[in-house]
């Protein structure tokens, strides 16, 4: 599935969560698969219990975190598209 900065996506209702020595842990119930998340990634799992633009994501951890728009657009990007091959997350949900 395409994803890119205009797509909306939200949270799976999937996945088990929980904080393991400071990183959040996702368990997909569906797969048994995981994914750890340290650093920005749980605050970017916090922003995407609502449906959201991929813009907005990026929009939001550059302005929280004071990080360049493009390195992060990019880094964005790449994460929710590994949590929707994961089936984290959902596209156009």
């Amino acid at each position: 599935m395409s994803v890119d900065t205009t797509t909306t996506v939200a949270a799976s209702d999937h996945p088990t969560t929980t904080t393991v020595d400071g990183e959040l842990v996702l368990l997909n119930t569906e797969t048994g698969t995981y994914q750890g998340l340290t650093g920005v990634g749980p605050r970017v799992w916090e922003l995407l219990q609502e449906p959201t633009t991929v813009q907005y994501l990026a929009d939001t951890i550059a302005e929280e975190y004071d990080v360049a728009d493009a390195s992060c657009e990019e880094d964005i990007l790449e994460f929710v598209r590994t949590m929707v091959d994961e089936k984290l997350v959902e596209v156009d949900p």
